[in-house]
């Protein structure tokens, strides 16, 4: 069977596979615990306002039929709640999957990507699965890129740039000005300016830049955005993308057929309608945020600024952090998941998960006193 091993990609031995958070299901089963806290995926922990679950029922009726190719009726909304037209709009499984074939329908083997980094693992899986060389520009302090590193990182070879605005695993921005720099130097160089924006529902910062304000502007970039995180339809894959109709209509010919379901379509459609639950959610979240980052403090554990729904911790033991508050049933992110050596992304949760990782993190962090 040796030649089932030739007949795989030479350029797939130096690509690690995603390493997921772990399983709430898994960890029970390993360590016989009745109760865990999963504070590892970013996800929005409060409950899904009623329509959204009207919505997902009544969605069900017709799971036996194939779902709207192009769910024209979340396009629909979507052009209309940024007003853009319905062939600037791309619907997808995530953004995972809208990444998957976008660069699909833009990339010609040898094709640059180029990516700051830490950033969202996937972006370099996505590049090279298109056969892309994923070229990376690491921060200049550990916390921000210099936008001359950026562009200086791109050739005559690169198609695109991506960068998630706000960072993750970072958790910041970048700001206005800088974002405007570097969105204007790449068009001049005519290469693609790609902004994932998963977060942006969390900021609140007047030197933040949405990335439709650039597509208004320029015209011609990309910006992501899901329906994973704020919107809490994480299990449904829906994600968005608004672009130029160029590319809208080059990444029609590729994605998959039918990828976002009934179900999600449905779902996505209601929670984008829910305006007051997002404001709701984004109150919520900030407020445990600041209250988790005091207890921190409290505790001697230093966190950087975010302006998201998680948080980093810096400590030289956070591997042994890591393992010992799985044991403690509460499951957070290793930064080295994500790039990030010697820190721990933890996601805010509800008040009640909150105290568990409190009171958990405090009793491990006795072991390295």
């Amino acid at each position: 069977m040796a030649w089932l091993r030739n007949i795989i990609r030479n350029d797939l031995s130096g690509v690690e596979k995603y390493r997921y958070g772990k399983p709430v299901s898994e960890l029970q089963r390993e360590l016989g615990l009745e109760k865990v806290v999963r504070l590892s995926s970013n996800e929005n922990p409060w409950p899904l306002p009623d329509s959204v679950k009207k919505a997902i029922q009544a969605s069900l009726e017709n799971v036996n039929r194939y779902p709207d190719p192009q769910s024209n009726r979340l396009r629909r909304l979507l052009a209309q709640k940024w007003g853009v037209s319905t062939g600037e709009v791309i619907i997808g499984a995530g953004t995972e999957g809208i990444l998957h074939s976008l660069f699909h329908s833009i990339i010609e083997p040898g094709d640059e990507i180029v990516c700051p980094v830490p950033s969202y693992p996937l972006y370099r899986s996505a590049a090279i699965a298109s056969a892309a060389r994923f070229v990376e520009v690491p921060a200049c302090d550990g916390e921000s890129w210099d936008i001359g590193d950026i562009t200086g990182s791109c050739t005559a070879k690169t198609k695109a740039v991506i960068i998630s605005n706000p960072c993750n695993p970072l958790g910041r921005i970048m700001e206005r000005d800088r974002m405007i720099a570097l969105a204007n130097e790449l068009d001049s160089r005519q290469v693609l300016l790609i902004v994932d924006e998963a977060y942006a529902e969390y900021v609140d910062d007047s030197n933040y830049l949405a990335g439709i304000d650039l597509f208004r502007n320029i015209g011609r970039i990309v910006i992501t955005r899901t329906f994973s995180k704020i919107y809490g339809l994480a299990a449904l894959r829906v994600g968005y993308a608004i672009a130029p109709k160029t590319i809208v209509d080059a990444y029609d010919k590729l994605h998959p057929v039918f990828e976002v379901s009934r179900v999600g379509q449905y779902a996505a459609h209601a929670a984008l309608l829910e305006t007051e639950y997002i404001k709701d959610i984004r109150l919520k979240t900030v407020a445990e945020r600041t209250r988790v980052q005091k207890a921190l403090s409290e505790m001697g554990v230093a966190t950087g600024l975010t302006r998201t729904n998680f948080l980093l911790i810096k400590h030289p033991k956070s591997g042994e952090i890591y393992e010992r508050l799985l044991k403690e049933g509460v499951i957070v992110r290793r930064g080295s998941d994500l790039g990030l050596d010697g820190f721990l992304r933890v996601t805010v949760g509800l008040p009640e998960e909150n105290e568990v990782f409190l009171s958990s993190l405090k009793k491990v962090l006795v072991h390295f006193a």
